[in-house]
């Protein structure tokens, strides 16, 4: 009888560490100043949507301001030469946190992003995606800097694929 209790109990307490191990944490990550320009994506006729469709973010995450402001500084103030279609470029925010597993801090950070014409119709549909490991050296700081790795690595995947749209006429 006390030796299944203590195995039992062993059994518990490595749970409960293993669970102490594995921790998740949202960050605000920074604006980069980046060389990408969107020059076929004139600030006239596009408009920027940023939907959160994260299951649990706390309200004091500003993650999708940050991503709009990024995103419209890099679109192009050329206006476009006819007014007369519009477009909603909307970018849905599927995820982006910092967990701890084994050791190391690991980040992830998913976008969707889809140019629509005004009458609803999809012009183009991108997935972008960052991922960051680092050993953790400094704790949550460490947790802070690999986030902003992988807001910086989607970012700049999505940059990427929208510079080669062009809604000019």
């Amino acid at each position: 009888m006390t030796r299944k209790s203590f195995n039992f109990g062993s059994m518990l307490i490595s749970f409960l560490i293993l669970m102490a191990c594995t921790q998740t944490q949202q960050y605000t990550p920074r604006l980069v100043s980046y060389s990408y320009q969107l020059v076929g994506l004139p600030t006239n006729i596009v408009e920027v949507q940023v939907n959160d469709l994260r299951p649990e973010t706390p309200s004091s995450d500003g993650l999708k301001g940050v991503l709009k402001s990024q995103v419209s500084s890099v679109m192009s103030s050329q206006p476009s030469p006819t007014i007369d279609r519009q477009y909603k470029l909307t970018i849905d925010i599927i995820e982006h946190r910092s967990f701890f597993t084994l050791g190391n801090w690991n980040a992830s950070t998913r976008f969707r992003v889809k140019l629509l014409a005004v009458n609803g119709a999809l012009v183009g549909q991108w997935d972008a995606l960052g991922t960051a490991h680092r050993s953790n050296m400094l704790g949550y700081a460490t947790a802070e800097a690999v986030s902003q790795d992988s807001y910086n690595i989607a970012v700049a995947d999505m940059m990427s694929s929208l510079s080669q749209v062009s809604v000019r006429q």
